[in-house]
């Protein structure tokens, strides 16, 4: 019996199909890693913006205040 179904499987090319699959499967698995190493990569570009944005921000943030200083000590003399 169990000649008669490995029979059918290989008259109806299932074992090919099957194989045609699994190659399938790991290019699938290959392209989403890609992807979310890309994705990772962007990120962290971002993330990396963002901070230097922050940065310079609080270095504004700091010369402002070092003027806003300045300019009350003038006012008070």
């Amino acid at each position: 019996m169990v000649d008669k179904e490995q029979a059918k499987i290989d008259s109806l090319g299932l074992d090919e199909a099957i194989d045609d699959l699994k190659v399938l499967a790991q290019k699938v698995s290959e392209m989403s890693k890609e992807l979310i190493d890309k994705a990772s990569e962007q990120a962290e570009g971002a993330t990396d913006k963002i901070g230097d944005l922050v940065d310079s921000t609080g270095d504004v943030l700091i010369s402002a205040g070092e003027t806003i200083k300045s300019a009350k000590k003038l006012i008070k003399d």
